[in-house]
């Protein structure tokens, strides 16, 4: 079984392809930015593919059994790119996979989807408000996974907080370079 990571250049995507590499032959790794090779283990292969581009993406995804979604145009990106990256981007990768027989695309969202939250703890079936452009543009994301659901498609959609780990601090990095 093959195992396609969109976005696995990033902190996600190579801790995803890190912690799955014993359990899938090979791992197609696909990101706009560079990986060092020698960091990722020895089934990932590498594409140069931005998921905007969706010709690129259904060729990359031939030979693939499985997708996570990862890739996503981060808050601090321009509102133009974060829609084209987040919203079509997705739209993208779904319907490559679809054209390849691939039934099951794990799409990562954000709890950026639920706005400010005003009572703890957050429920998944609590309403969507969105925060910016991005919170919005997976709000959009999400609705388009559920339009591949109608088509048999297995969509699960998973919405995790700030990504903090070794070599990466997100937000809390920026703000304490801005000190």
């Amino acid at each position: 079984m093959n195992l396609a990571v969109t976005g696995g250049a990033g902190f996600l995507g190579y801790h995803i392809c890190k912690r799955l590499s014993d359990k899938f032959s090979k791992i197609v790794i696909i990101d706009i930015a560079e990986i060092n090779k020698e960091e990722y283990p020895g089934n990932c292969t590498f594409f140069k593919v931005d998921v905007r581009d969706r010709q690129k993406l259904k060729s990359v995804l031939k030979e693939v059994d499985f997708v996570i979604h990862s890739a996503a145009a981060l808050p601090l990106w321009k509102k133009k790119d974060i829609f084209d990256t987040n919203i079509e981007g997705t739209k993208n990768v779904l319907t490559a996979a679809e054209d390849n027989g691939i039934k099951r695309v794990i799409f990562v969202s954000s709890t950026a989807v639920y706005g400010v939250p005003e009572k703890h703890p957050i429920y998944e079936d609590d309403p969507l408000i969105g925060v910016g452009p991005y919170g919005e543009s997976k709000i959009i994301a999400e609705k388009i996974c559920e339009e591949f659901r109608q088509k048999e498609m297995c969509v699960p959609i998973v919405r995790p907080k700030t990504f903090i780990g070794t070599g990466r601090l997100g937000v809390f990095q920026e703000l304490s370079m801005r000190m």
